[in-house]
């Protein structure tokens, strides 16, 4: 599948992403190395199209007690959601965007807090 990379424009096939690992990973554009996320056309309305399928469901078989109302539509809400993710594909392709930096932690936050400050100024003299 052809993608176009929101930031240098240039058509990807799906395949030629490079993927990175750890904790800042994630996709990148080939050709611009710039880091890029999948977004699907329809992702809200079909968590909650999914969400409303798993409660009519469960209100048909008459489920009474809260925690099985509960657990049963989370059970059955994730591959409903899957299956109407995958058919919304074939409607409208998914696209690609701009992947926000992703924010400090609070440990790494503390990390940075705590660290020993510089006590001389480490330029290059003239």
């Amino acid at each position: 599948m052809m993608l176009r990379c929101p930031v240098c424009g240039a058509n990807v096939d799906l395949t030629q992403l490079q993927l990175d690992w750890g904790v800042e990973g994630g996709p990148r554009c080939p050709k611009c190395l710039e880091r890029v996320r999948y977004s699907n056309a329809y992702g809200g309305p079909v968590a909650i199209l999914s969400l409303l399928v798993a409660v009519g469901i469960l209100t048909l078989f008459r489920v009474h007690t809260y925690v099985v109302f509960f657990v049963g539509t989370v059970l059955i809400w994730i591959p409903v959601s899957l299956f109407l993710n995958a058919a919304s594909v074939r409607i409208k392709p998914p696209t690609l965007r701009r992947r926000k930096p992703r924010r400090r932690t609070f440990f790494e936050w503390l990390y940075e807090r705590e660290a020993l400050q510089d006590l001389f100024n480490k330029r290059p003299r003239p």
